[in-house]
């Protein structure tokens, strides 16, 4: 590969191990943080967090609300513990689709995500 920068192989064995090097992009924050932060989803802990953008894509998703908090292009951020825990408290199923949800639930669900 073009990372490799030492091929260790046994003999006896004729298996090879490629020992690769990191490899570092340069470049300033509009060419490599913007592309990548703009795939992302909404994320609880930022003060710019559009729950409204959010509530948009919720509501138009056949995924269910487990997935969709998943989902780093909807929800940045939470975890699968943090899954659980917010849908326990706001007393929704993980199955239900996104499109199912009220208002009030998403706000619910989104008031657990912040908290």
């Amino acid at each position: 590969t073009p990372t490799t920068r030492l091929r260790m192989v046994d003999e006896a064995t004729g298996l090879a191990s490629h020992l690769s090097a990191m490899t570092v992009n340069h470049g300033d924050r509009a060419s490599l943080y913007e592309p990548k932060r703009s795939k992302l989803g909404e994320d609880p802990l930022r003060d710019d967090a559009d729950a409204e953008r959010l509530w948009k894509k919720v509501k138009a998703s056949k995924k269910s609300i487990g997935a969709l908090i998943m989902d780093q292009s909807a929800f940045c951020g939470p975890g699968n513990i943090y899954r659980a825990e917010i849908l326990f408290k706001a007393k929704i199923h993980p199955d239900r689709p996104g499109k199912e949800l009220s208002r009030a639930e998403f706000d619910l669900i989104w008031s657990h995500t912040v908290a």
